[in-house]
C-alpha cells in the first residue's frame, strides 16, 4: 500500500477508472501449476527415465543430448543423470532448469525418433491435462477476476494455459463466461457477450484437452509456433485485438517475462502510431518486477523510441512497481474498493460541504483500507478468502436482507467514473458514509474495527473490550428482511443496524427500538440520511452519529 500511495499514487486511481490492460504471465500462477524451470525438469526426467542404459543410440539419449548440449560447461557439471531430477542437489537442478527455461521454446520442440506429433514432449512428458487443467485459483487469480467485476479491466492477455481465472470466475460468480469471455479464435470473439475478455494467445489447456482437434495445435509452445505466430490464421483476430489494446490503453504486465518474440513484435507493432509519452503519469507501461527483464527493457524501447535511448535510466526506474503479483494485485483491488467507496461517500454528503471535510471522512475509509492490508500479510490467500466472505456477506445483507447469494457483489460494475451512474436509491452513498465514520472513529481511537463473518455480522466495534454488532441495510423494507430472516435479533444488546433510508416504515410495521438515545439497550437503530442531512460538517456529523449510535 505504501509504494503505491508514495511512488505511483496515480496508478490506484488509474486502474479503478478502467485505463489499464492487464497483461498475465506464469508468475502469478507458480503456486498453482509447474512454471517454466519445472517444465524443463520434467522434460529431462521423461527422457532420463526412459533412456536405454549403455545404448548411445536410444532414441530418448539422442534427445535429451540434444537438450543438453544447450547447456555450458559449467552448467554441465551440475547434471546428476544416474538419478532422478528430483534428488538432484537443489542448486544444481536449479542452475540447469533455469538455464535452459531460456531456451523452453527449443527444449520442448526437440524431436523424439518415431513420435510423430510434434507436440509429443509437450504432451506426454510436461503433461498438460494433467498439470495446467486445475480448478484451484490462488490469491492473484481471485483478485483478477474481482477487480474485473468491478470494471477495472476490460482486456486480461495471459500467456498462460492454465484454467485458474476461469476457475476464479467460477467461484466468485457462479459460472464461467457470465462476465469475462475467454478469446482465442475468431469464432470466441464473435460469441462474446461480457464485459471482459481474457485473451489466451498462447492458447488454453482445458479447451485442449476438451477439444483437441481445434485447440491442441493452438498451445503456443514451440520455436516455429512462436516464430510463425505473426502468419498464424487462427490468431489472427486475437493479435489484432491486442496490438490494438496497447495502442488505446495502459500496460500493466505482471508476473510476465515478455521474452517471447511474438510478443515483442506485437508491441512493436503496437508502437506504430500510438506516440505514448514516457513523462506521462500514470506511466503507459508499468511491469511488477524488482528488477526489469530483457524482455521487458524490449517492450519500452519499441514503445518510446528515440526516447528510450535518450532517457533509458529514468524510464526503467519509473515503469518497475517493485512489489510482486499477489502483493501487489491485493493492494490494488483495496485500493479500488476504497476509491468507489469514497465516491460513493462524496456524493452522499451535503453540498455545500468544503474539501476539507470531505477529505476528512475519505480518511476513514484510507484508515479501514489499510488496516486491512495489515492484517494481509501473515496469509495473503486465507486473506482474500475472508474479504471475499467479508463482502459478500455485508453486501447481500445490505441488498437483501439474507446471506444466501453465496456469490461475489460488486459495489459497482462499472469503473470509477461510472460510480454517479448508480442510482442513490440503493443506498451505497449514505452507507459508504457511515463506513468512513466508523473508520475515522477508528482512527481517533474511538473504537477498533474488526470483520464479524463467523457471527454473521458484517462488522464488529471493540470500545475498551465492548463488543458492539453493526449491521447495514439499504432502507426499511430490508431491514425487516433482516430481523424475519433472523440475521438481527431485536432485542439483542449491543447491536447496531445502519440504515441508509428512514427506518419510520420500519418501526410502524415490526415495533422495535427507536433509534438514538434514550432507547432500550437492545437494538439501536440510526438513520444515516437523517444524520447527514443534519451535520454541518465533519465534526458535527462524529458527534451525531456517536450520540444516534449510543457509541
Amino acid at each position: 500500500m505504501s509504494l503505491l500511495d508514495s511512488d505511483f499514487p496515480e496508478v490506484a486511481h488509474a486502474v479503478a477508472s478502467g485505463r489499464y490492460a492487464l497483461w498475465l504471465g506464469s508468475g502469478i500462477s507458480l503456486n498453482r501449476v509447474v512454471g517454466v524451470p519445472a517444465v524443463i525438469g520434467r522434460v529431462i526426467e521423461y527422457l532420463r527415465s526412459n533412456m536405454a542404459d549403455g545404448n548411445p543410440a536410444c532414441r530418448y539419449k539422442v534427445a535429451l543430448d540434444q537438450i543438453l548440449n544447450l547447456l555450458s560447461g559449467p552448467e554441465k557439471a551440475c547434471l546428476h543423470l544416474d538419478q532422478p531430477i528430483d534428488d538432484w542437489p537443489p542448486e544444481h537442478r536449479k542452475v540447469v532448469t533455469c538455464r535452459l527455461a531460456e531456451f523452453y521454446s527449443r527444449v520442448l520442440n526437440t524431436p523424439v525418433e518415431g513420435e510423430h506429433e510434434v507436440d509429443f514432449l509437450l504432451w506426454k512428458a510436461v503433461d498438460v491435462p494433467g498439470s495446467f487443467t486445475g480448478e484451484d485459483p490462488d490469491a492473484e487469480h481471485l483478485c483478477v477476476v474481482m477487480l474485473t467485476l468491478e470494471g477495472a479491466f476490460r482486456d486480461i492477455s495471459s500467456a498462460n494455459w492454465d484454467y485458474l481465472i476461469e476457475s476464479a470466475e467460477l467461484k466468485l460468480t457462479g459460472a464461467v463466461g457470465s462476465t469475462i469471455d475467454v478469446c482465442i479464435r475468431a469464432p470466441d470473439f464473435q460469441g462474446a457477450g461480457g464485459r471482459a475478455k481474457l485473451l489466451k494467445y498462447h492458447g488454453c489447456a482445458v479447451r485442449a484437452v476438451t477439444d483437441q482437434p481445434v485447440y491442441r495445435p493452438l498451445l503456443i509452445a514451440r520455436t516455429p509456433q512462436i516464430q510463425q505466430y505473426r502468419m498464424n490464421a487462427d490468431y489472427h483476430v486475437l493479435r489484432t485485438h491486442l496490438v490494438s489494446t496497447i495502442q488505446q490503453r495502459r500496460t500493466l504486465m505482471i508476473g510476465f517475462s515478455a521474452q517471447d518474440i511474438d510478443v515483442q513484435d506485437i508491441f512493436l507493432e503496437g508502437a506504430q502510431g500510438s506516440a505514448w509519452n514516457w513523462t506521462d503519469d500514470p506511466k503507459a507501461f508499468l511491469f511488477a518486477e524488482e528488477d526489469l527483464k530483457p524482455g521487458q527493457c524490449d517492450v519500452l524501447a519499441a514503445m518510446y523510441a528515440g526516447a528510450y535511448d535518450a532517457n533509458r535510466p529514468e524510464i526503467e526506474a519509473a515503469a518497475r512497481v517493485r512489489v510482486y503479483a499477489k502483493t501487489l494485485l491485493i493492494a490494488l483491488f483495496l485500493n479500488v474498493l476504497e476509491l468507489k467507496l469514497a465516491a460513493f461517500a462524496d456524493l452522499g454528503l451535503p453540498a455545500a460541504w468544503g474539501p476539507g471535510d470531505r477529505n476528512c471522512l475519505a480518511a476513514g475509509l484510507r484508515q479501514i483500507r489499510d488496516s486491512a492490508a495489515t492484517s494481509a500479510a501473515a496469509d495473503r490467500l486465507s486473506f482474500v478468502h475472508d474479504l471475499i466472505a467479508a463482502l459478500s456477506l455485508g453486501l447481500d445483507l445490505f441488498n437483501n436482507g439474507r446471506t444466501d447469494h453465496g456469490r461475489y457483489i460488486p459495489l459497482s460494475t462499472g469503473a470509477l467514473q461510472q460510480i454517479g451512474d448508480v442510482s442513490a436509491a440503493t443506498g451505497l452513498r449514505q452507507a459508504s458514509v457511515a463506513l468512513a465514520v466508523l473508520g475515522r472513529g477508528a482512527a481517533d481511537g474511538d473504537w477498533a474495527i474488526t470483520p464479524d463473518v463467523g457471527n454473521t455480522a458484517p462488522l464488529k466495534l471493540d470500545q475498551a473490550g465492548q463488543e458492539t454488532r453493526v449491521f447495514f441495510a439499504a432502507n426499511d423494507d430490508v431491514a425487516v428482511q433482516m430481523i424475519q430472516n433472523g440475521h438481527v435479533d431485536p432485542d439483542a444488546d449491543h447491536t447496531v443496524l445502519l440504515l441508509s433510508a428512514s427506518p419510520t416504515a420500519s418501526r410502524a410495521r415490526n415495533p422495535i427500538n427507536k433509534y438514538g438515545r434514550g432507547s432500550n439497550p437492545g437494538l439501536r437503530q440510526v438513520c444515516m440520511r437523517t444524520v447527514i442531512e443534519g451535520a454541518a460538517d465533519a465534526n458535527d456529523l462524529m458527534t451525531a452519529f456517536k450520540w444516534s449510535a449510543s457509541l
